[in-house]
Parts: C-alpha cells; structure tokens; sequence
C-alpha cells in the first residue's frame, strides 16, 4: 500500500505529463506557450496571440483530474477571476464514442482545445472593446457616448460621516 506522500507525488508527476502534452499540442497549432512546470503550483501560460485585451495570457493548470484555465495579467503573476474547465479527455471519449479511431478522435481534440483558447482570447478582446466604445451604458443612443450608471433611487451620500 502506498503513503499519503506517495500518492501525491505520483499525483504530481501525472498532472506535469498532461500539462506538457498539451503545451506540445498548444505550440503544434502556433501558440506561444512558456511552461512553469517546476514550480510548486505546476501551470503552463498561454501568451494572448492578439495583444488586445488587459491581461497577457491564460494559465493552464489542473485542478483534481480536470485541467483548466484562468485570465492572468502576466506570465508570473497569480491569476484571476473564474477558472473555466478544459475537458480534454471528456472531449476524446466523446470523439471515441462516436466510433472514431484514436487518431482521428486525437487530431480532432488537439484542434478542440486549440479553438477553445483561441476563443476565448477573441470573445474577451470583443468584450473589452465593448467595454471601451461605451456600450453597455447608453451606446449610440447616450448623446455624450458615455457609460451610465442608472441610479436605484436610494442616496448614501447622507450616512456617510467624516472623523475629526
């Protein structure tokens, strides 16, 4: 029977694997990816290809046995906001299931997790651009072109109290 220790190391040991599987297949589809697989908390970090959005990649890592990727401001930075799941093996016994040969349902789940992450730089950048041009306040009908905030009615300006 093997210890705690054990377990965690081969645990370890099987995550840093699939990190640099996908890494391989990240760069095999033309994305700039820099692994940190050394670190105490293993990640890889996927360089955002458009330069259009605040933050400068995506960090992959594995939570449990599900791999998943968070919004990073910078290669060696801490990440932020929420943690969106990469299924991989979810999407290749899919793939499996739908009598595909290992090949093919291989070559179809490096094209899947490749178009996941580009995505989700190219819906992000649309995001921020729609945050800029003012569009989730007044848009084009707001004449000053200006984000409103639209007030509920209630003012807090009057419970507010200066200490001297």
């Amino acid at each position: 029977m093997e210890s705690f220790v054990e377990f965690v190391d081969k645990k370890e040991r099987e995550s840093k694997k699939h990190l640099k599987i996908v890494k391989k297949l990240l760069e095999s589809q033309g994305l700039k990816v820099a692994d940190h697989l050394k670190d105490d908390d293993p990640y890889i970090f996927v360089f955002n290809p458009g330069q259009n959005v605040p933050f400068d990649g995506v960090r992959i890592y594995q939570i449990g046995s599900q791999l998943a990727f968070r919004i990073q401001k910078e290669e060696r930075t801490h990440p932020f906001g929420k943690a969106y799941p990469l299924p991989v093996e979810d999407m290749f016994n899919d793939l499996m299931s739908d009598n595909h040969k290992p090949e093919i349902a291989g070559k179809k789940v490096i094209q899947s997790v490749t178009e996941e992450v580009k995505q989700f730089f190219i819906k992000s950048a649309e995001a921020e651009k729609d945050l800029r041009t003012g569009e989730l306040g007044g848009g084009a009908n707001d004449p000053m072109n200006k984000i409103t905030i639209r007030s509920t009615g209630t003012d807090y300006s009057n419970m507010v109290y200066t200490k001297g």
